[in-house]
Parts: C-alpha cells; sequence; structure tokens
C-alpha cells in the first residue's frame, strides 16, 4: 500500500497545531517530513510518530508554603497575565523615557539595549512551544503588545538619533555617528528575525 503524504497546513489540521508550530516540529526533528522542492510533504505515518512521541510529564512538586516566591498570594492562572501586564507597562515606560527629550541619548541607549534584550527573550519565548505551554490568548496578546512597544522604543531613538545628527554643531556629529553604529548593531537581529519570520 502506498503511503500518503500530506502539505504541510493538512499535517497542521491534522494535529490540531497552526501551520507555524508544524514548521518549527519539521526544523525541530518532532515531525518527519520531506522537501522535494518548495513544500514540505509530510507522511501519514509521521503525524502519528510524532503524536507518540509526545510525553506526559508529572507536574513538578510544589513549593513548601514557606518558601518565597515571587507572586506571593497570586493563584497560578493569574502569575502569567500578570507578568505579561507588567512587561507591557514596563515597555509603555521605556518608550515614555526614549522620548523624552530631558533623557540623554547614552540613558536612552541603554534603555533600548535593555528593550532590545527584552524583546529577544519574549520572540524566544513565544517561539519555543515548551515555553509558551500554558499561554492563554490573552497572555499573548499582552505579549505581543509588549513586543511591540519594544519595537516602538527602538524606532523612537532612531528618530532622535537622526534629529540630534542633523542639529549637531560639525565638531559634535562623529559622536553622533558611534551612537548610530552601536544603535545599528542593535537593530541588526530584529531585522534577521523579521526576515525569517
Amino acid at each position: 500500500m502506498e503511503e500518503r503524504y500530506l502539505s504541510l497546513s493538512g499535517a497542521a489540521d491534522a494535529l490540531d497545531i497552526s501551520e507555524r508550530m508544524a514548521y518549527r516540529w519539521i526544523k525541530s526533528g518532532k515531525l518527519r517530513a520531506y522537501k522535494p522542492g518548495r513544500d514540505y510533504r509530510i507522511p501519514e505515518a509521521a503525524l502519528k510518530e510524532a503524536v507518540e512521541a509526545s510525553e506526559v510529564h508529572p507536574k513538578e512538586e510544589s513549593r513548601s508554603s514557606h518558601e518565597p516566591t515571587l507572586f506571593n498570594g497570586v493563584d497560578a492562572e493569574r502569575r502569567t497575565p500578570v507578568l505579561a501586564k507588567a512587561l507591557a507597562t514596563q515597555a509603555g515606560a521605556w518608550l515614555r523615557a526614549v522620548a523624552d527629550a530631558t533623557t540623554d541619548l547614552d540613558t536612552a541607549l541603554g534603555i533600548v539595549t535593555a528593550a532590545a534584550d527584552l524583546e529577544n527573550l519574549l520572540s524566544i519565548i513565544l517561539g519555543d512551544e515548551e515555553s509558551s505551554k500554558g499561554l492563554s490568548w490573552e497572555d499573548i496578546g499582552e505579549i505581543a503588545r509588549a513586543m511591540k512597544l519594544l519595537e516602538d522604543v527602538a524606532a523612537q531613538y532612531g528618530r532622535r538619533l537622526a534629529r540630534a545628527i542633523e542639529q549637531a554643531p560639525p565638531d559634535e556629529v562623529e559622536k553622533y555617528r558611534q551612537r548610530k553604529a552601536k544603535f545599528a548593531e542593535l537593530e541588526r537581529p530584529r531585522s534577521r528575525r523579521s526576515a525569517t519570520s
């Protein structure tokens, strides 16, 4: 009997996951697939293998009630939304600080660096199946909002830096160009992420 092959979208539908998650499974080796041309072909047997390979892990032992935690008194179901909202709030505060003309450009560059690191971490978390397991749509929405604000932090800094270069006296232009080079280094990983998404 000849084996049937499914497209990426067909396999994703059969597994009840998104196409993006199916692609990640293929890249990680969790889902066997072939790519004879532009499109992936997934054998039906590979779907069964992927499902059988998925293991159910027992819950971790709970902490002693005497151990301090970051969210003492906050139910487990509410921890992620609280953290996601806190991230979005912090990203908004950073955006306001970078936009504020009284924040010097070196301090603003430090904020942009922290924002880029946090945005990269959130991107990894959302892209990793194990890390994003259990996130509700509300949580994902808050994290996406935080990531957008973090992108806006970099964009705002870029605009401020461009204005500063235009208005700088000739003897200070080089100092601003050095800041621009540091900023370009921060932007490079983002442009690679955008190209691969």
